[in-house]
């Protein structure tokens, strides 16, 4: 089970990944030009155009990372050795940023800080929805690591 959890969401953040690219790079898929995509994105208040294609790029690599992270702990940790000790520490973390990302989104200072619409629909049905799974699963992957407590042991103490 952890095998197929580790490759779906491998998948959604490797394709969410590559959304971010595809933005850093001038497009505006699927939304209609790059205002529409500010405000379903990045949602502030009277945005007009993205804030920094530079900054879609870091998005992108680190979810790429995510995604790599996640195919290492769905069971591929044994391709690469070195990747052994820090599969739970990154595990916990990558679990712990996302489900802060989930339960920040819909609560009223966040919302308040990113009013546009469509993001606060796509915020409420979609964004933090989907970062409290990924957090869930990576919670799920790090606990079905073999000896998870003894890896974060040998890190920590």
């Amino acid at each position: 089970m952890a095998e197929l959890t580790g490759y779906i969401l491998a998948a959604i953040l490797g394709v969410s990944g590559l959304f971010y690219v595809g933005w850093a790079a001038g497009l505006s898929f699927p939304f209609a030009n790059e205002q529409a995509l500010a405000r379903s994105v990045i949602g502030r208040r009277g945005i007009t155009r993205v804030p920094s294609r530079r900054a879609f790029l870091y998005v992108g690599v680190l979810l790429f990372a995510a995604a790599t992270a996640a195919f290492l702990l769905g069971g591929f940790g044994e391709a690469v050795p070195e990747s052994k000790p820090f599969l739970a520490p990154v595990g916990l973390l990558l679990a712990l940023i996302f489900f802060v990302r989930g339960v920040a989104g819909v609560l009223p200072a966040f919302e308040r800080a990113a009013p546009e619409q469509p993001f606060l629909t796509l915020n409420r049905r979609l964004y933090s929805p989907l970062c409290v799974l990924a957090g869930a699963g990576f919670l799920y992957l790090t606990l079905a690591l073999p000896n998870w407590q003894a890896r974060l042991s040998q890190l920590f103490g």
